[in-house]
């Protein structure tokens, strides 16, 4: 019995070996990919560091010294902002509206409109430049930011996407809001527009890095240099070009810190609703 259960002992030790070994293994598999993530990292951001390290290399200090920046690249920037933000407020506003008709509203015909949105919306952006071009030489707005902020307010991404998130608000709670106010706009300014807050944060921020990365449309609709958007001026950064460099860098930084500042409200606005 002894010899028995001294035997039972020697083998029940193996097991507890094999598990320590597995243990001792999976570490070594996890530490190795983490380090593999690691440098996975750093060759996708490689690009954004080479260009930081190039526009503070040579002494230059673009981002202290704001009067040694290239008035083209200030005038650059400062055209993307307008365009971007007031295409993508401009979006937000319509497409707030319009999704409230979309969702909440019955009307024959409602559907057949919705398709012919997700229509344009699948179509590619080239379809959509000569009706563009077209319209921004009838109302005179060619050669000017509202050829490019007009078409942007009404982008069918936007309302398609605040759509499916309004379509997440009760109908009961729009029937009891009715009851203190009839008025439509009241409603969806103090109970809609709160209740869907992170899906309108998501469609502005999207909408503004359309804007903000938009390259040939600013092409086609615009043929004075001073006029274009920094995306168009990157192009002309020749060898050695440092403010251009630091150009480059601030034409990175704004989506960027966009997307970081709003993380959660992107994610939360395209998570909670099936969208993600």
């Amino acid at each position: 019995m002894v010899r028995s259960e001294g035997r039972r002992g020697f083998f029940e030790k193996k097991p507890g070996k094999k598990l320590y070994k597995r243990g001792k293994e999976k570490n070594l598999l996890d530490a190795a990919a983490s380090v593999l993530l690691v440098l996975f990292a750093l060759f996708i951001v490689s690009p954004v560091i080479v260009v930081a390290v190039r526009a503070f290399s040579e002494g230059t200090k673009p981002f202290v010294d704001f009067y040694v920046w290239k008035p083209v690249y200030l005038r650059g920037l400062a055209n993307s902002l307008v365009i971007s933000l007031s295409a993508s407020l401009g979006t937000v506003l319509v497409s707030v509206l319009a999704a409230y008709v979309f969702a909440k509203v019955k009307f024959r015909g409602r559907s057949v409109i919705f398709y012919l949105y997700i229509i344009v919306m699948m179509m590619p952006f080239q379809v959509t430049l000569l009706p563009q071009y077209i319209v921004s030489r009838r109302f005179e707005l060619y050669d000017s930011p509202g050829a490019m902020i007009l078409p942007g307010i009404f982008v069918p991404f936007a309302a398609f996407l605040l759509t499916q998130v309004m379509k997440s608000v009760p109908d009961e709670l729009i029937e009891a809001a009715r009851l203190d106010t009839g008025s439509t706009l009241r409603i969806i300014w103090h109970i809609i527009v709160p209740t869907i807050r992170p899906g309108i944060i998501c469609a502005w921020v999207l909408s503004f890095t359309e804007q903000w990365n938009a390259v040939a449309e600013p092409i086609i609709l615009m043929e004075t240099r001073e006029k274009y958007p920094l995306a168009i001026l990157l192009n002309e950064i020749q060898p050695g070009d440092i403010l251009g460099f630091a150009a480059t860098l601030m034409f990175f930084l704004a989506p960027l810190l966009l997307f970081s500042f709003f993380e959660d409200e992107v994610m939360e606005g395209l998570g909670d609703y099936g969208l993600k």
